[in-house]
């Protein structure tokens, strides 16, 4: 067994949202719903619906898209989409937006959705294999005939490189952008359901989601904090000449400092994957701690499984102490429903790194590797 080693994709979000613009002002009644962590995410509650604004999360300065959320007919101000809500029947761009609509229990709200041989989400694999949620990936992008057999209310989708949606709206589709994986913070990434809630028109559902989701992982990030002792972690994995790692300002940076440990490259400046030489940061990689990483694996991943993969491994602190931990994505869905469950990743981190704090301790996402290689 020689497991896929997915190290580079630990990354694929804390600042506020801050205010809008003047020209994001709506007329009438407004209320600015609270945004607190996703920074590229602006929404405003009207009487009639909503007005949402989608920026990019690491330049806020960069407006990607002005929404008008109306239960009843409205028409669009300058730059503005429309879109009726409440929204029954949405196509997804993405099999990561799948989970922001099942933990509201609107999973079957998807009628359509990129590659979902990739969805692991039980609820919404039955849906496709009844056939109520249709597959609309074709070649590099979206299959327009399958796309208009699902007549959808909206398409959700992520702006990444050159993408165009021209196509699409010209079909009188609106697309909506959900920018979320752009995100620096694990639970910036995690308050992108309000989006979806205002979509779904159960605004305040999704806002009382988000709040137990932040409110367990401010907890545990403060227990993580009494520890007496902040161990070293690293990240990522190598591939041929180079080591490819999270920078500090990415959430996997956000999660290791959370769960009371000291990143390792801290002083690699990055919001994504960094591009390492991998003999310039040799000596970073063998004194630290702990290694995390992401795997793909249909059996338990074990640190005899790195040796096949690079036998200087065993030079690292790290693999001769056992202190290795991965998340194996073949029995967990770390790129869809971790996404939800931030605080549930983090208790998992906490768990590994500081097991006095959290004895009995039942993994989900990330787990020790099994040892079956003496120092």
């Amino acid at each position: 067994m020689l497991a896929t080693v997915l190290g580079a994709l630990w990354l694929v979000a804390c600042g506020p949202g801050g205010g809008a613009d003047p020209a994001f002002k709506a007329k009438g009644k407004v209320t600015e719903a609270p945004v607190h962590h996703a920074s590229g995410l602006r929404i405003q509650k009207l009487n009639d619906g909503f007005r949402v604004e989608v920026r990019n999360p690491q330049d806020t300065s960069e407006v990607i898209g002005k929404y008008r959320f109306a239960r009843r007919n409205s028409r669009a101000a300058e730059g503005e989409t429309v879109v009726k809500i409440p929204v029954t029947n949405m196509a997804l761009n993405s099999t990561t937006f799948v989970p922001y609509f099942e933990k509201l229990d609107a999973h079957e709200v998807i009628g359509g959705v990129t590659y979902t041989d990739r969805i692991t989400n039980a609820r919404v694999k039955r849906l496709v294999e009844e056939g109520k949620t249709l597959e609309i990936a074709g070649g590099d992008g979206i299959n327009m005939e399958r796309l208009l057999m699902v007549d959808p209310d909206a398409l959700m989708a992520y702006r990444y490189g050159s993408s165009d949606f021209s196509n699409i709206e010209a079909q009188g589709i609106p697309v909506v952008m959900n920018m979320e994986y752009m995100e620096t913070t694990p639970l910036g990434r995690a308050e992108w359901v309000k989006l979806i809630g205002c979509l779904l028109d159960r605004y305040d559902e999704a806002e009382a989601l988000f709040d137990g989701i932040e409110t367990e992982y401010l907890r545990l990030s403060e227990l993580a904090r009494s520890a007496d002792y902040y161990p070293v972690v690293f990240s990522g994995s190598k591939y041929e000449s180079k080591w490819f790692t999270p920078g500090n300002k990415s959430f996997v940076a956000q999660f290791i400092r959370d769960s009371g440990a000291r990143y390792a490259f801290n002083h690699i400046e990055g919001q994504g994957n960094v591009e390492l030489d991998f003999e310039s940061v040799l000596s970073t990689l063998v004194k630290a701690d702990y290694w995390g990483l992401i795997v793909s694996s249909k059996a338990d991943f074990a640190l005899s499984d790195l040796l096949k993969m690079e036998p200087r491994y065993t030079l690292f602190n790290s693999f001769k102490e056992g202190q290795v931990f991965v998340c194996n994505t073949a029995k967990s869905d770390y790129f869809g429903d971790a996404v939800l469950e931030p605080e549930v990743v983090l208790a998992d981190l906490i768990a590994v790194i500081h097991p006095d704090l959290m004895p009995n301790h039942d993994h989900t996402y990330f787990r020790p590797v099994v040892v079956d290689v003496k120092s």
